[in-house]
């Protein structure tokens, strides 16, 4: 009995000596942290007196610490394109349902050049081809339908992705991306009687790509013809806004 007693005793002051260690940790953070606020301190006061003789010798204010620079920029809602914007988006999302068309394949952006209706190539024209699809005219129209009820300049892009067009078609990217954007503007037009003035077309080929060429659903999502309602941007407005 007497060992068994020794025995439970000597295991209690082991299981206790950790403690011993874990305040000499504490203690040696305590002391570190110490250390680290005077050296703070002293760093503190030390810029402090290089102010002061500053100040003196070239009678400036210097600033304790250089404030970071604020960039000013308005509300969305204030900006007076936004509720265009929100028109435009709302008739087009209507023209696509009344047209029993796929959403995904009509896209309205607020930019800084203004708004912009991006089209996917398959609702106008056959791949590789600038002659529009007999169903084109349908979303054409409804499109011109919108912008007859605004004053805005108005530039139709053609965009492709990096793919050669067919062989014997055209001669590269720019000229079926010219050429899509002349198809898309000579029927604004010619056949729906937007005024001639208003509207320019424009072919980017394959340099302007909105996603990545390298995959299947960047190349269809670059093969695009875009309308883009120019506005003057305000100058705290940069890149895409309002998906």
């Amino acid at each position: 009995m007497a060992r068994r007693a020794q025995h439970h005793e000597q295991e209690h002051e082991n299981h206790e000596r950790w403690l011993i260690t874990y305040a000499d940790l504490i203690t040696l953070l305590l002391v570190f942290f110490v250390v680290m606020y005077s050296i703070s301190r002293a760093d503190l006061e030390k810029f402090r007196q290089v102010t002061s003789s500053l100040r003196a010798a070239f009678n400036l204010e210097v600033l304790d610490s250089p404030a970071p620079p604020k960039r000013i920029t308005a509300p969305l809602e204030q900006d007076p394109r936004f509720a265009t914007y929100l028109g435009v988006r709302a008739e087009m999302m209507s023209l696509l349902t009344r047209l029993g068309l796929d959403r995904e394949s009509v896209e309205v952006e607020l930019t800084y050049e203004g708004i912009v209706i991006h089209l996917s190539d398959t609702l106008l024209f056959p791949p590789g081809q600038a002659q529009l699809r007999p169903e084109a005219a349908r979303v054409l129209d409804g499109i011109a339908g919108i912008l007859a009820a605004l004053p805005n300049q108005v530039r139709v892009e053609g965009h492709t992705d990096n793919v050669p067009p067919p062989a014997g078609a055209y001669p590269d990217n720019w000229e079926l991306s010219v050429m899509r954007a002349v198809a898309a503007v000579r029927y604004l037009t010619d056949v729906s009687g937007l005024p001639p003035e208003r509207l320019s077309a424009v072919g980017y080929a394959q340099y302007r790509p909105r996603a990545d060429n390298s995959t299947l659903e960047g190349r269809r999502k670059n093969r695009r013809v875009d309308i883009v309602i120019l506005q003057p941007a305000p100058g705290s407005m940069v890149g895409p806004v309002v998906p």
